[in-house]
């Protein structure tokens, strides 16, 4: 086993790579959304993380966002666009809602808030969902709906003092391709070369 070159391109393709190898297997067993979620915890919070703005806590520690100067400025750049003009949003998808929740008590079949989700907005900014996204990852604030699963439904505390929740649900299959998405926009991201040239030379 070679050792990872990068967690901006070299780590996430080895996820995706995984989720590919494992996905009939996965699907056969009724577990392809559990091995999506095992994928996108690793796969888009670890390049996330290293290469995402500063937002109050410091950079990330690998200092990779200095390291790929321009791999974290193209991701500034995508953050600050409308989501559903962004490379992450598929434009056949229809389930992607958001929605604030008071209380994360009981089943979400009996959660107010989540009876009363929109479609995301025009205005929603691609940092306000993959930071939701992230949260929710991070935190083990991920719920589901239906049996088999018809929604995952991921949560991010707002505020502490009055508990409220920012929550976005989503079908697993519209998951799956955002994910798909996000390695894509990995892969494209400006590396330097002799990192490149280091990961093709072990994967010879």
């Amino acid at each position: 086993m070679t050792g990872y070159h990068n967690y901006i391109k070299d780590f996430p393709r080895r996820c995706r790579d995984i989720l590919a190898i494992a996905g009939k297997p996965a699907l056969s067993r009724g577990r392809e959304v559990t091995l999506t979620l095992m994928v996108a915890s690793a796969g888009f919070i670890v390049p996330y993380e290293r290469l995402k703005p500063d937002n109050g806590w410091g950079n990330h520690p690998s200092g990779d966002g200095k390291r790929f100067y321009d791999a974290a400025a193209e991701l500034k750049l995508v953050l600050d666009q409308p989501f559903l003009s962004s490379r992450f949003w598929t434009k056949t998808s229809s389930t992607w809602h958001v929605g604030r929740l008071a209380s994360l008590t009981g089943e979400p079949d009996s959660w107010e808030g989540l009876r009363e989700r929109k479609p995301i907005s025009r205005e929603k900014k691609v940092y306000t969902v993959l930071n939701v996204i992230r949260n929710a990852l991070a935190h083990g604030n991920i719920w589901t709906q239906g049996n088999p699963i018809e929604s995952i439904i991921f949560v991010s505390a707002v505020a502490k003092v009055v508990p409220v929740f920012a929550f976005l649900s989503v079908a697993p299959r519209e998951f799956r391709d955002f994910l798909e998405n996000w390695f894509d926009f990995l892969t494209d991201l400006d590396i330097p070369p002799e990192l490149v040239f280091e990961v093709l030379r072990d994967a010879a």
